[in-house]
C-alpha cells in the first residue's frame, strides 16, 4: 500500500475522492427529486399505498 501512496500524492487523492463523493450525492438527489413517487419537496413524503401510487402513474400515462 505504501508503494502506492508513494506514486500518487495522498492530499490530491483523498481531495479528487471527496468531490467525486459530493457530485454522485448530488447526482442521486436529482434523481430522486425528479421522480413522482420520491419527491420529497413535492407533499413532504412519498406515496404511503402502492394503489395510490400506480393511480398516479396512470394518470400521469407511465405504465407501473
Amino acid at each position: 500500500m505504501h508503494k502506492i501512496w508513494q506514486v500518487m500524492d495522498p492530499r490530491s487523492t483523498l481531495s479528487a475522492i471527496a468531490v467525486f463523493l459530493v457530485a454522485l450525492g448530488l447526482i442521486i438527489h436529482a434523481g430522486l427529486l425528479s421522480t413522482t413517487d420520491l419527491n420529497w419537496w413535492e407533499d413532504g413524503r412519498p406515496a404511503p399505498l402502492k394503489a395510490k401510487a400506480a393511480y398516479e402513474r396512470a394518470a400521469a400515462g407511465l405504465p407501473y
